[in-house]
């Protein structure tokens, strides 16, 4: 009952995240905070059995996870603090406490999957929540395709996730059709950040099949030989990027580049006036905008870019923790990805990519929107995170090891 309870909490968070419908549930006081009410109880009830029904064994973490967690926690604390003395000491509403709260995520969700009688079972059914509502948003964004944007903003929780398809096919035509929908979601969205998504699943599978290939191969010769190809095809593909912009670049979405280029540059500012590190989040999250007159109820407005407000309001400090857990889990996806045996459960393992894309795509589309100081978005990213430390295995020794 807890784990169904945990997944009707996600479904519920999921769905506010990308509010495939429009309601704009996340912009509703008290109504955005409805998901987290609704997966608390299941926390609640993990922390009851644990005292009711006390296991012998308790789970073990590695060294390696560890370390993960370590710098997530200490992520955590600086930008909590600081947010702490933004809010009641020095009165600003719209601090980054979010940001630093909702980062807790990842480990609370590692926690509550290893506390599950079937952990794998359970991460499954996460991936699977996280497709429904993808697919559900490709659906509504084609039936409004021109009209109304349904996941700007959420492109690793769309596109992303589609990855899932590609990672299960067993047939040529099934490899195809996952490539169309994934080019068929970009295109529907129209937006710059779902062309950067699109892009990285399209490496990702052609890095998926070369590394494949020549896993079942010894010949040095051949293996280098897909790699060059590999690089054609980049090289191929980057021109033709190339191509498109310099001559049709009047058709693709601007960015409104004069916004953006403005909050990058007030927060770019920030940085260097305190470079190691920033406003220790003391500072508010969002930014008088008095160069430009935008279409909003107020010019008070976010950077629109997580990594750029991280430099500017934690510094150097602030930015390398944070970018060095993504650095720690691109180390471990390169390591299944070239050795698939050292998950001891294959049938675990396209879900396991998948995760690692969403995150991965997660970390690009927030350089350009401000995910990660929104709730339920910043939920959705950090759990899978979580879930990843879960259940994600080495050779030597599993990053978490339950024992029922």
């Amino acid at each position: 009952m807890t784990d169904y309870w945990f997944l009707f909490g996600m479904w519920i968070m999921v769905f506010w995240a990308i509010d495939p419908l429009g309601w704009k549930v996340d912009f509703i006081p008290v109504v955005k905070q409805f998901p987290f009410l609704a997966i608390t109880p299941a926390f609640v009830l993990v922390l009851l059995g644990k005292q009711l029904f006390p296991k012998k064994n308790s789970a073990t973490w590695s060294s390696g996870n560890n370390n993960i967690l370590i710098v997530i926690f200490i992520f955590s604390g600086f930008v909590t603090a600081g947010s702490v003395i933004a809010r009641f000491i020095n009165g600003i509403d719209n601090s980054f406490l979010t940001m630093g709260l909702y980062t807790l995520t990842a480990p609370l969700t590692a926690w509550f999957i290893g506390k599950s009688k079937n952990p794998l079972a359970l991460v499954k059914n996460i991936i699977r929540v996280y497709i429904f509502w993808a697919l559900v948003s490709v659906a509504m964004q084609m039936a409004s395709f021109g009209e109304t944007e349904v996941f700007h903003a959420r492109e690793h929780l769309v596109i992303g996730i589609l990855i899932f398809f590609y990672l299960i096919a067993t047939s040529s035509f099934a490899i195809a059709s996952a490539i169309i929908l994934i080019i068929l979601a970009t295109i529907v969205a129209a937006k710059n950040s779902a062309y950067l998504t699109a892009i990285f699943l399209l490496e990702f599978i052609l890095i998926h099949s070369v590394v494949a290939k020549n896993n079942i191969s010894k010949d040095h010769l051949y293996r280098w030989m897909q790699w060059a190809k590999f690089l054609s095809i980049n090289l191929v593909v980057l021109g033709g990027l190339v191509l498109i912009y310099v001559f049709r670049s009047d058709k693709l979405p601007t960015g409104n580049p004069e916004y953006r280029m403005r909050t990058y540059e007030i927060a770019w500012q920030k940085f260097l006036n305190s470079p190691l590190w920033g406003t220790a989040f003391t500072g508010a999250a969002t930014e008088k905008f008095d160069k430009y007159s935008v279409a909003v109820s107020t010019q008070i407005l976010p950077t629109h870019s997580d990594p750029l407000d991280i430099l500017a309001n934690g510094g150097l400090i602030g930015f390398l923790i944070w970018i060095s857990i993504f650095v720690m889990l691109l180390w471990r996806w390169f390591a299944i990805l070239k050795n698939p045996k050292l998950q001891s459960d294959s049938s675990l393992t396209p879900y396991l990519h998948t995760m690692f894309c969403v995150v991965f795509t997660g970390v690009i589309v927030c350089m350009f929107n401000p995910i990660l100081n929104t709730p339920n978005l910043a939920w959705s990213f950090w759990a899978l995170v979580g879930a990843l430390l879960a259940v994600l295995q080495t050779q030597s020794q599993p990053i978490l090891a339950v024992n029922s």
